[in-house]
């Protein structure tokens, strides 16, 4: 929901209702559950409502939008199980896999069982496009223009089968904006959630609204310009999962932000191979939230609700609301539920599975027959000065948090709730207001949510974005927070979402101190549907932080450093070594830093050592967020295949004993010229280690 129309402008803000606040679920004593440290998914790159698939090869990708006034988006595939990740083989230019005129909006992703990906771009609401990829992102095939409705908004799919199969079908909802009829205002359209279906992954054609078709009425559907109606009745549309006997179930709000619904679909095929959909629409959230004009409740959503699916069938669906008094003010902090049905169609009732601050923008998995994990944004406070929204939390620390149960289906179900960020992501307000941000100057960097999927071993994998870059400007709200990458987080301890326990990493992302190792062979250029070596000299296989009385020492160690001179098919002749580390500052506008050390190498010529502070860029028009500038000299010398950088304690914010360094990763990259004082500041990473961290000594 990067580009939200106005109807949906206020869409985190929730509104009148009376109930009772719902159980609070069960809490019994269950296996620690630990994470590994944050792997930066792109050095340069902010994120921004990321996602997180998995295929079956255990080849991760994780996509973002850039906006778009940039008009395009990004898609990055690590191929080590998550220990690093580079953009895919098939980017063109910038980012996306083909130029369309307009991109940059929405992402979705989604991986069918034989390892082909589906890709949605939303263009500037006015259409989607739609792409797909048979060879793991090396090439793709794109249809501009994919989709029967405009405008268009937020997207999301669901896969039956495999690319190529008599029966595939990929199944994509989203909202035909401002196309729907408010009954209590028909001069205020608002968005009507609709559904298309497509047998090659690139072109949509509507899934057609079964009693529309048949000339009937539907009190659901009453406006809009296509068949392809699921309800006007629509808020924010969620995501969508399909049934064991091929019904689609789609998680969504309703236009008044009270009600949670899920709609289901029953699919026939007609003569000439119409696909006509038979909606029910059933509320989740009515013992929280009857949504009656008086007495107070728990309703809404902020921002999506979502659904998943267990591998017996069964489904869950997880929101985040706040209680309202009787003017429809709030009066408590954002909570997050999660509601169970074994049909998907009996739902049972919300179970509060957050515990203390304020918790929002909440994402569910679910792996065998009852196991669901529920993430969501934390913050560590509830209100300031008697005001509930995120957007008024000025002093909150935001932190990652997941909910585990093992037994979501029992009348009781116990949960866990588990911290998974090592340090908070994020210090002031999150921007609920949707469009409404950017006249606001509120402070959307977070975005509207976060992902948690599960490999096939049942160890979470989480991606969010950590703000703690120390670049913000300050609006009426305070400090907005404007450039932070997005990460991705490995479970390694604790319950599988499958069954029994994980026990370490595995192949994944773990937890070292002081230093890690690499393989050799793993450097390559991803580019123009080429994966190319990058060379010896660009290929790290080891990094490390100690300390002396005058700062950190820094060493990297590459294949061979006999020659400094790039190759020629690496993307640049311009050589990048470079080690980065995040800090946390509590309480602090920016909350925290991103430092780097590195040595540069132009044309294969002699080195210069850096290092310095991760900037943001000066308004280039550019993709680039985060800039890496070589101005400023530090020691360093070369060795063998050792670098070894000094980097002084004053560049680092002093010797400050205890401090942790966080994601502490060395990368290397080509680059066109020098870094230096470079206001594009573009490279082309090539390899990077695991992440680890260090604490500051005495």
């Amino acid at each position: 929901m990067s580009r939200k129309t106005l109807a949906l402008a206020l869409a985190g803000s929730v509104t009148l209702g009376f109930a009772v606040a719902g159980a609070n679920a069960a809490t019994s004593p269950k296996p620690a559950m630990t994470f590994s440290h944050e792997v930066v998914v792109d050095e340069q790159r902010a994120g921004f409502e990321p996602d997180i698939a998995i295929d079956n090869a255990g080849r991760l990708y994780s996509t973002v939008p850039n906006g778009s006034s940039e008009a395009h988006s990004f898609i990055w595939q690590s191929v080590d199980h998550g220990n690093s990740f580079q953009m895919i083989p098939g980017q063109l230019g910038l980012g996306k896999p083909a130029t369309c005129p307009q991109g940059g909006g929405d992402t979705e992703t989604q991986i069918d069982k034989k390892g082909d990906i589906f890709f949605s771009d939303l263009q500037n609401l006015s259409n989607l496009s739609n792409s797909v990829s048979t060879d793991h992102g090396a090439t793709w095939k794109t249809n501009c223009l994919s989709v029967p409705n405009s405008p268009v908004d937020r997207m999301w799919y669901a896969i039956h089968g495999n690319l190529g199969d008599p029966d595939f079908a990929i199944y994509e909802e989203y909202d035909a904006a401002a196309s729907g009829t408010n009954p209590n205002d028909p001069n205020a359209p608002t968005n009507q959630l609709v559904e298309s279906v497509s047998h090659d992954g690139i072109t949509f054609t509507p899934v057609f609204n079964g009693n529309l078709l048949d000339g009937k009425v539907d009190d659901n559907c009453i406006g809009g310009g296509q068949l392809n109606c699921v309800t006007d009745n629509e808020g924010i549309s969620g995501n969508q999962v399909l049934a064991p006997n091929g019904d689609l179930l789609i998680a969504h709000t309703t236009e008044d932000s009270n009600q949670v619904v899920v709609s289901r679909g029953k699919l026939t095929m007609e003569p000439g191979g119409q696909v006509v959909a038979h909606w029910t629409h059933t509320v989740v959230n009515a013992s929280l939230c009857p949504d009656k004009p008086s007495a107070p409740g728990i309703c809404g959503a902020s921002n999506f609700a979502t659904i998943a699916e267990d591998s017996a069938g069964h489904f869950y669906v997880a929101f985040s609301s706040q209680q309202n008094n009787a003017s429809g003010n709030p009066i408590g902090p954002y909570l997050t539920y999660v509601v169970a049905s074994k049909d998907g169609s009996h739902w049972g009732k919300p179970m509060l599975v957050s515990k203390g601050g304020s918790n929002a923008f909440s994402w569910v998995n679910a792996g065998s027959s009852g196991r669901v994990a529920v993430a969501w944004y934390h913050a560590d406070e509830t209100s300031e000065n008697g005001h509930y929204l995120l957007d008024d939390l000025t002093h909150a620390e935001i932190s990652v948090q997941v909910g585990e149960s093992l037994d979501a289906l029992s009348a009781h179900p116990h949960w866990t709730v588990t911290t998974v960020s090592e340090h908070p992501i994020k210090y002031g307000p999150i921007c609920t207001q949707g469009l409404n941000c950017t006249i606001s100057m509120g402070d959307r960097s977070l975005g509207d949510y976060l992902e948690v999927n599960h490999d096939a071993q049942g160890a979470l994998l989480l991606s969010y974005v950590d703000d703690t870059s120390n670049t913000y400007t300050t609006g009426p709200t305070g400090a907005v927070a404007e450039n932070g990458p997005t990460v991705v987080v490995r479970q390694t301890s604790g319950p599988s979402l499958i069954a029994g326990t994980i026990h370490g990493a595995g192949s994944g992302p773990g937890a070292p101190y002081d230093g890690v190792s690499d393989p050799a062979g793993d450097a390559y250029y991803n580019a123009n549907t080429q994966h190319t070596s990058a060379g010896a000299n660009l290929d790290l296989t080891s990094a490390r932080i100690r300390q002396d009385k005058n700062g950190l020492v820094v060493t990297m160690t590459a294949k061979s450093l006999s020659s400094l001179l790039v190759s020629p098919t690496a993307g640049g002749t311009t050589g990048e070594w470079i080690a980065r580390f995040t800090t946390y500052d509590p309480h602090t506008p920016g909350n925290g830093h991103i430092y780097y050390a590195g040595m540069e190498s132009v044309g294969g010529a002699a080195p210069r050592f850096f290092g310095g502070d991760v900037a943001p860029t000066p308004g280039t028009g550019t993709e680039i967020s985060m800039l890496f500038d070589s101005n400023t000299t530090i020691p360093g010398a070369v060795q063998g295949n050792t670098i070894t950088l000094h980097v002084p304690w004053s560049m680092i914010g002093g010797h400050k004993v205890g401090r942790v360094l966080y994601s502490a990763t060395a990368f290397s990259a080509s680059a066109a010229g020098t870094l230096a004082k470079n206001p594009v500041g573009l490279f082309n990473l090539t390899d990077a280690t695991p992440p680890f961290d260090y604490v500051v000594k005495k």
